[in-house]
């Protein structure tokens, strides 16, 4: 696992903790990018760690780190994630606009890309039907 990726997961942790909880959809979606990103069983373990304590963007997430590529992926996926229970709290959108703030997307580079990541996932929940 590269730098960019462990930094990405370890801010889609805060994402996920936004709510004050974080919940199985949202450990899946962890777990899923800890395989996509090949994570050895130490790193795996220490990102495990990382999100059983409750984070926050400001304290916790390492934004200042990531490329723009990295950028891009983290906020792909944190709209994954806010999406990831079925229900998208107030806390969640909240969290979601802060990040897009905090990683300099305009408003609309941010909507295009949470717009392909919801139009992706209504693509998956017409062909779980």
């Amino acid at each position: 696992m590269t730098p960019g990726e462990k930094n990405v997961l370890k801010s889609l942790v805060a994402v996920a903790w936004a709510d004050g909880r974080l919940v199985h959809g949202e450990s899946g979606v962890i777990d899923g990018l800890l395989a996509g990103f090949d994570a050895s069983d130490e790193e795996e373990a220490e990102i495990l760690e990382y999100a059983s304590t409750p984070r926050t963007l400001e304290k916790d997430a390492p934004l200042a780190e990531l490329s723009l590529p990295d950028r891009e992926l983290l906020l792909t996926n944190a709209a994954l994630l806010v999406q990831a229970d079925g229900d998208q709290s107030e806390g969640e959108r909240s969290v979601l606009e802060q990040l897009i703030e905090l990683l300099g997307f305009d408003d609309e580079e941010a909507s295009e890309i949470v717009r392909a990541t919801r139009a992706e996932l209504d693509d998956i929940g017409e062909k779980a039907r």
